[in-house]
């Protein structure tokens, strides 16, 4: 009968027609066989995990400690961003790269943020908002050769964010092809439902190469849409002073200068057009203006030397993280072109957006031809309209 179980039965048996020794057998095999065979592979394979789970997390938790004592090391997000893929967490390793790349670029430190944002573009080749963002921290690093291909980029994968082409608009142009970046620029006004930012722009484009006319008619839409902006108001009246509408520049030039009476190149062509009217004497007044602020502006720049020691230590503290003292230490310097660009990267760095935006206007009210600061202006209010 032994042999019938092991090796088949006689034919006819009760064991060659049913089915109950299979059914013995199996929990047999199962329970005696298999357990003590496989059993301490699984509890080993599970052990091995578990230890590997809490090495993770072990590791993890150090690369944050580093990270807290060091927050201005890229390489450091970068390896948090590594462990983060590596317990299948990609999403949170993309939102490492993207507030990491954040901060740097609110310090002005855009080459740590163009590290990052490589890594994230790796990860997800396919997002056009990380190739935008990728773009304009080219941007703000004044590589507008590498901003380029991201930017387009962004495009051919279907940005929802117009101001992508306000930046392509402004790349081209600073890297002087400006007649690519005309029907660029006029593709944003389209797209953004003709907003003050792509008017401006294209409208400070013409005045440049001379078409004041066209320009005068783009300006003068911008600044009905934003009547404070002191870099749109001089490019009006300048575009209105070569369209020889001198009463309009007149009184445009006056605005601005009541909006910003420190900018000497308002006064020059205000005390310009003045004489060309035969307003003596309102000309003479506007020469002295400017000849006052001229002085002053030699004066200040002797002071540069000493105040931009005092920005360089402000940004170093912004690095470190310090974002309340930096704002403490700017807002205790006399203003210039350098210290206001330097309280708006600490304003953004604090979330304080409506400080950063009033400190780049006043930087454009002391000199309109800054087109990186009109482009950092450009960012923050695309910023603050996204978030709202």
């Amino acid at each position: 009968m032994t042999r019938n179980l092991l090796h088949g039965s006689a034919p006819g048996s009760a064991l060659a027609s049913g089915n109950r020794p299979r059914r013995l057998l199996v929990p047999f095999l199962a329970g005696v066989l298999v357990a003590p065979l496989f059993g301490p592979a699984i509890a080993s394979t599970q052990a091995a995990a578990s230890s590997d789970a809490q090495s993770s997390m072990q590791a993890e938790l150090e690369v944050r400690r580093r990270l807290m004592a060091h927050p201005e090391q890229p390489e450091i997000y970068l390896e948090l961003a590594d462990l983060q893929v590596s317990r299948g967490a990609e999403e949170e390793a993309l939102a490492t790269l993207v507030s990491s790349s954040n901060r740097f670029l609110g310090a002005d430190e855009p080459k740590k943020a163009i590290l990052v944002l490589n890594k994230a573009a790796e990860m997800r080749p396919g997002d056009a908002e990380l190739q935008f963002l990728l773009g304009k921290a080219h941007t703000q690093n004044r590589d507008f050769e590498a901003a380029e291909a991201p930017l387009r980029r962004s495009i051919e994968l279907g940005s929802e964010d117009p101001s992508v082409l306000v930046y392509l608009g402004a790349i081209l142009w600073e890297s002087g092809r400006m007649a690519e970046a005309e029907p660029v620029y006029r593709q944003a006004i389209e797209a953004t439902d003709r907003a003050f930012m792509p008017l401006s722009q294209l409208g400070r484009l013409l005045l440049w190469q001379g078409q004041f006319e066209d320009a005068a008619q783009l300006l003068q839409e911008a600044a009905q849409k934003n009547p404070r902006d002191v870099g749109t108001l001089f490019d009006l009246a300048e575009a209105l002073r070569g369209s020889n509408q001198a009463e309009e520049a007149i009184a445009t030039y006056r605005r601005v200068v009541l909006l910003a009476p420190k900018l000497n190149k308002a006064h020059y062509g205000l005390a310009m057009l003045l004489a060309r009217q035969g307003d003596r004497e309102g000309s003479k007044a506007e020469f002295e203006i400017y000849n006052q602020l001229i002085l002053a502006a030699e004066e200040g720049n002797r002071m540069a030397e000493i105040e931009e020691g005092e920005v360089d230590r402000a940004g170093l503290m912004l690095r470190q993280g310090q974002v309340e003292e930096a704002i403490a230490h700017l807002e205790g310097l006399e203003e210039t072109v350098e210290v206001v660009l330097a309280k708006s990267q600490a304003y953004r760095a604090a979330g304080r957006l409506d400080d950063a935006v009033e400190s780049l206007q006043r930087a454009v009210a002391f000199d309109p031809s800054r087109q990186d600061v009109r482009q950092m202006l450009a960012s923050i209010r695309m910023e603050m309209a996204q978030g709202q």
